[in-house]
C-alpha cells in the first residue's frame, strides 16, 4: 500500500492546470487505484490540507470552499483507506521527536511513526 500525500492529491484535484507536466502520471497512477492494480492511503492530514488550499487560492470563501469540497468528493470516491489524525496523547508522545521539522505540525501519518508500513 502506497501512501499518497497532499501533493499528489493537489495534482489530481485542484492544481492539474498548474502542474501540467505531472498531470498525466498523476492521472495513470490513480487509474491504477481505480482498477485495483495498486492500493492506496491517505490521512485527514492531507485531506484537511488540500481543503485549505483550496479556501487560501480562492477569491472568496464561497468559491474556495465549493472547490475543496469538489476536490474531496473527488478525493472520496477513490478505494483509498483514510488513516486517522492522531489522539492527543499520542501526539504529545512522539512531539519530541518532530521538532526540528520546519512546521512541527507537519508529523507523518502514525503508521510511519510507529515503524509500520502500510
Amino acid at each position: 500500500m502506497l501512501y499518497i500525500d497532499t501533493s499528489v492529491l493537489l495534482v489530481y484535484t485542484l492544481t492539474q492546470s498548474a502542474e501540467k507536466s505531472r498531470y498525466p502520471d498523476t492521472e495513470r497512477f490513480f487509474a491504477n487505484i481505480l482498477a485495483g492494480s495498486l492500493s492506496g492511503a491517505t490521512s485527514f492530514y492531507a485531506l484537511h490540507e488540500v481543503y485549505v488550499f483550496a479556501l487560501d487560492n480562492a477569491p472568496d470563501f464561497p468559491t474556495g470552499a465549493a472547490f475543496g469540497k469538489a476536490a474531496l468528493e473527488k478525493i472520496l470516491t477513490l478505494p483509498l483507506h483514510i488513516l486517522p489524525f492522531l489522539a492527543r496523547s499520542e501526539r504529545a508522545r512522539h512531539a519530541r521527536k518532530f521538532t526540528a521539522l520546519r512546521d512541527s505540525s507537519d508529523l507523518p501519518p502514525r503508521h510511519y511513526r510507529s515503524g509500520l508500513r502500510v
